[in-house]
Order: C-alpha cells, then structure tokens, then sequence
C-alpha cells in the first residue's frame, strides 16, 4: 500500500512557479513538477481559506457541508478523507494550518502534533507569530515524522504550510523576508497587464469601489513591493519542499509515496487594481497549482490543461492509495484523467464565494474552456468574460446582446448545479471563536 502525503500552500497562484515564470525561484517544486502530473486547468471551489479546505476535507462543495466562509466549522459528524484512511488501515497525520474550528483530531486525524527537534529557521522571522516561523515548525514536524517512520503500516500525510498568505504581525500585506527579497530587484517584478487595461467599468460596482479605497488603493511601487514579498515567501516555502523531498529519498519512500500539491487560492497580485482577495472570480484567484505525483504510473500526459475542480483533491488522494472513492465525494478522482489522451469536448467547472472582508456578495460561477459566468445571488449582477478572445477578463460581455444566448444557457446551467447540490439549505455552525459574524 502507497503512503500519501497532501503538501498545500495558502494563497499560491498557479503560475507562481520557477518552471512557469522565470520571475519566480522555486528549483524544488520544478523539479517536482518534472516527476509529476502538472494540471493547469485546476479551479479552486471557492478562493476562500476556509470553505477551500473544507472540500478537500469532504469532497464536496463548501455549500454541502456549511462552510461559506472563514467563521464557519466544518462539522466533525460529517464524512471525511481521515475517516476513510484510517479505515483502509492508514495513519492519518495532519500538520499546520487547519482553518476549520475545531481541531483536526475532532475530524479523526490521529496524528496532528510532533517534535520539532532539529528546527532550522532558515531565513523565516523568529517571532512565533509570524506565517514563515509557523511554517518552519511544521516542516520539523513532518521531517520528524518521517525519520522516525518504520514502515509498520502506511500513513497518509496532509502537510499544510501558511505561505505565501499574508498575515497581522507585518507591514501588510505580505511578509518581509530580507534574506530572499535581495534576489528580486523591484525595478524588475512584474506588473499585470490588467492592472493597466482594466478600468473595471464593465464591473459590479462594489469592485471599483474596492479597488479605490483601503489596502487595494494600488500604485505601481506597491504592487512591486507586493510581488517582491510574495516571491520571496515562495523561495522560503520552496526551502521546505526540498527537505521533505530530500529526507523521502533519504528513506528511501519516495517510490512508494504518492504526493499531491496544491494550493487553496490564488492572490491577485494587483491584477485588476485589486489586491489580496475578494468575492470577485478572476482567475488569479481561482486558478491554482495542482501536481500529482504516482509512483509506478506512466500518464499520457505529464500536463493535462483539462478543467479540474479542487472538489477532485480528495477521491484522487484515496484513489491514488488504491482505495476506492465513496459516493460522498462529490469531485470524484483525477487518477482516470492519466489515462486520457485529450480532454472531453465538454468541460465544466463550478466555484462559489460568499463573504469576504469587504463586502458580502453571494456568487455562483462556472467555468467552460470558452467561457466564465458569474452570478451574483444578492446583488442580482453577472459577470461573463470570452476565455479565448479575452484571457485576462477584462470585458464583461453579460450585458453584450451578441452573447444573451451563450449567457442564459450559462446561467441555467450554474442555477441547475446550485439548486441539484443544496443550495443554501446546509446550516452553517459559526465558530464562537471568530470575529467574522454569521452569514
């Protein structure tokens, strides 16, 4: 039996690699990306942390299980990926962030602490409190638990690391890491082109406002700034990487461990003048990074562009330790997908979002290889952009008379999924720990 092991990163744009983009250093993950299967057409079920990880919890979509936004807990009565691998005889093991109330030993993780003998800081801050110190804990953690593994019977791993997300102790948003950021002069980051070309006059009205006002009051030293930061947390994150890929070879584990890695979310990165995070539905955000790598599999492709919700993270983890996909999860498997010479003349994909920071704006999307459409629940808005002629979702064309047809088709079909899958009919339980309020 495979061992498993599930790497996330938090907030990681899909092409924010070194293999993709030169303007990034990330050796450790290109050469992961070299063993394994890249899919590029991977779409987040909600860029949100929380409700995110409550699909590769369960799944399924966040409406399924109640968690619409940050504030929610995922409720510990509810099927779950520990659950099935601890009764395939797995050691389920979990380690860093959560994000979910309650603890991950509430949802059968058996392991979810470790000694951290051996913690090298490498460059990340000492105070405790910071993303890149946390990260570093829970590197020591998983490489502990690796050197002590014996091989008595096989575990499955969800390594979950901070970086590049944001967080409080800093000059916000993003994290200052000196040692890194020296080898990312800000005259040479990069700048989106939709930073320049999208005036957002064909948006909700609620985006412009965000992006005129608070942190997303952009100017082009800031979003250098920004994107100096976040590569540099990326160079750090990609440090750890390299030690737990180093200490599975070292033990020689590496061919009898499937890895999958992925992200929750994107960042924007100042695309669209906007910055961080919202209830908006841009591909820097919905967009991210999914690797899979099978020891013994030959894949037909070693980059699949195919349409792939993150609702698919959990069927294809089981999947890939041979153990079989229970109906409850939604997304099923990716493993099929490495058999498969081309992707499906029809391809479709759906997102959600509630709630974010700045502003409550119910969404519903879906994703076609031609098409996005976006519908707001509250705000009764559309969004829908020409993937093909319009890669970058500049022009909102749903109130073009040219597309009505293409639009009404695409508005059926997200409601159909909408209301087939629940709808808003799961109860939320708010966690009484968190400020965010109820939905």
């Amino acid at each position: 039996m495979r061992n498993v092991i599930m790497i996330s990163t938090d907030q990681q744009q899909v092409n924010a690699m070194g293999c993709v983009d030169g303007s990034y250093y990330t050796p450790n993950l290109d050469k992961l990306v070299d063993q394994s299967v890249r899919f590029t057409g991977a779409i987040s079920t909600s860029a949100q942390c929380s409700p995110s990880r409550a699909t590769w919890m369960t799944g399924k979509y966040p409406h399924q299980v109640g968690v619409y936004q940050i504030g929610h807990v995922l409720d510990p009565a509810e099927w779950g990926i520990a659950k099935a691998f601890n009764g395939a005889g797995y050691e389920t093991v979990y380690l860093g962030k959560w994000h979910l109330g309650l603890s991950p030993a509430d949802h059968a993780f058996q392991v979810t602490d470790y000694r951290t003998d051996g913690l090298d800081l490498a460059g990340a801050n000492e105070d405790p409190r910071f993303h890149s110190h946390r990260d570093a804990v829970t590197t020591a953690q998983a490489l502990n638990y690796l050197e002590d593994y014996d091989g008595e019977k096989p575990f499955f791993m969800k390594l979950n690391w901070y970086m590049p997300h944001p967080n409080a102790p800093v000059d916000q948003p993003f994290e200052l890491l000196e040692r890194y950021a020296e080898q990312f002069p800000l005259d040479d980051m990069p700048i989106p082109r939709s930073y320049y070309e999208d005036d957002l006059s064909t948006k909700p009205p609620f985006q412009r406002e965000r992006a005129s006002e608070g942190e997303s009051e952009l100017t082009e030293a800031l979003v250098r700034r920004d994107a100096q930061r976040y590569r540099a947390m990326l160079v750090l994150m990609d440090l750890y990487l390299g030690r737990i890929m180093e200490k599975l070879t070292e033990k020689g584990m590496l061919d009898n461990t499937a890895i999958l890695f992925t992200s929750d979310h994107g960042d924007m990165q100042g695309a669209h003048r906007l910055r961080l995070k919202g209830v908006i539905p841009y591909k820097e955000l919905y967009n991210v990074p999914l690797l899979l790598y099978v020891p013994g599999e030959t894949p037909k492709r070693k980059v699949i562009p195919d349409l792939v919700s993150t609702a698919a993270v959990t069927g294809t983890l089981l999947d890939a330790a041979g153990i079989p996909v229970p109906k409850e999860c939604e997304g099923g498997s990716l493993m099929p997908l490495l058999n498969r010479d081309e992707a499906p003349a029809e391809e479709q994909v759906f997102f959600e979002h509630y709630k974010a920071y700045w502003g409550r704006h119910p969404m519903i999307g879906v994703q076609t290889k031609q098409w996005k459409y976006v519908y707001y629940l509250e705000d009764d808005l559309e969004e829908m952009y020409d993937l093909r002629c319009d890669p970058d979702e500049i022009v909102n064309v749903a109130g073009h008379s040219g597309h009505d047809e293409i639009r009404k088709n695409l508005r059926q079909t997200v409601e159909a999924w909408w209301t087939a899958t629940g709808a808003l009919t799961r109860p939320a339980i708010d966690d009484p720990h968190s400020n965010w309020g109820k939905l």
